[in-house]
């Protein structure tokens, strides 16, 4: 019994130097401390192509086609008969 009380007395001391912190001691962040950015602005130098009347829309059209040419570069020839 005398043995039992040595190595747990032991094993305690040995394992009270493994972790110091707690959920209680941990640190935590301040929420007082937080800075605000600067607002998105747009350059003064920043232009926008100008629309063209009655052009097509990018994002109109067959969307297999549209996939064929982005990877390939166009849609694959017909085959001939």
């Amino acid at each position: 019994m005398k043995r039992k009380m040595i190595l747990a007395g032991a094993a305690i001391l040995a394992l009270s130097g493994c972790g110091s912190t707690s959920i209680l001691d941990r640190e935590r962040p301040d929420e007082f401390a937080v800075s605000r950015s600067k607002p998105i602005e747009v350059p003064a130098q920043f232009t926008l192509p100008a629309p063209t009347p009655n052009a097509p829309r990018p994002q109109d059209g067959d969307t297999k086609e549209l996939v064929l040419e982005a990877m390939f570069g166009g849609a694959a020839p017909a085959p001939r008969p």
